[in-house]
């Protein structure tokens, strides 16, 4: 059975730097990426290995370090069980 990613939560552990936190899913496979607008962003990201739970579904968290200030970023999800890729905008 195919377990629905929790959510892409948003967070601001600290000035800078934004938290993706995708929680409860299964299978383990998934892609989260973080955008500028419509570019992916690839420096300046750290992510947790993909951590899996007693339920046997699966959290990862990935980081996004920014010094932009007015622009909108987004964390983005596809998984195999969302229809669509799942975003959270900050």
């Amino acid at each position: 059975a195919r377990q629905l990613p929790a959510a892409a939560g948003a967070a601001l552990p600290s000035p800078g730097r934004l938290l993706c936190s995708v929680m409860d899913f299964y299978p383990a496979e998934i892609q989260v990426r973080w955008f500028q607008g419509q570019q992916e962003l690839s420096g300046h990201v750290v992510a947790t290995d993909i951590v899996p739970d007693e339920d046997w579904t699966h959290q990862l968290l990935m980081l996004l370090e920014t010094t932009w200030h007015g622009v909108t970023s987004s964390c983005q999800v596809e998984h195999v069980s969302l229809e669509h890729p799942l975003s959270q905008h900050w």
